[in-house]
């Protein structure tokens, strides 16, 4: 038996064309990629400093609040009953503005307490 030589195949200029389509897309999306990067490391550096201590309090507070009126919540049920909610309103301003004076509401309602706990709490 004889081994058969496999002939070279030569690729059409379609197949080249479509590659050099993918490479040029692929390079794109790369770029994108790190310009995203830079944008988000230029936002960073220009933010004030005060203002990025404030959103990270009201992001603690926010989840501190959370953890207390349902504890026994995963991070991934919260983020559903989110998304279910958001479902739900859509873009209704009306129930929108009422979920707004609940969602204070309760924010006022979970606010930690200043001072000492009274003898007969502990």
């Amino acid at each position: 038996m004889e081994a058969q030589v496999k002939k070279r195949h030569r690729r059409s200029a379609e197949e080249r064309l479509a590659d050099l389509e993918e490479k040029q897309r692929q390079t794109e999306m790369r770029l994108r990629e790190q310009l995203a990067k830079i944008e988000q490391q230029k936002r960073t550096l220009q933010e004030n400093p005060r203002a990025r201590r404030e959103r990270e309090t009201q992001r603690r507070s926010l989840m501190d609040r959370i953890s207390r009126l349902v504890p026994e919540w995963e991070p991934a049920q919260i983020l559903a009953a989110v998304a279910e909610v958001r479902d739900r309103v859509g873009d209704n301003h009306h129930q929108l503005g009422e979920l707004g004076a609940r969602g204070n509401a309760l924010m006022q309602e979970l606010k930690p307490r200043r001072g000492r706990r009274p003898r007969s709490a502990i």
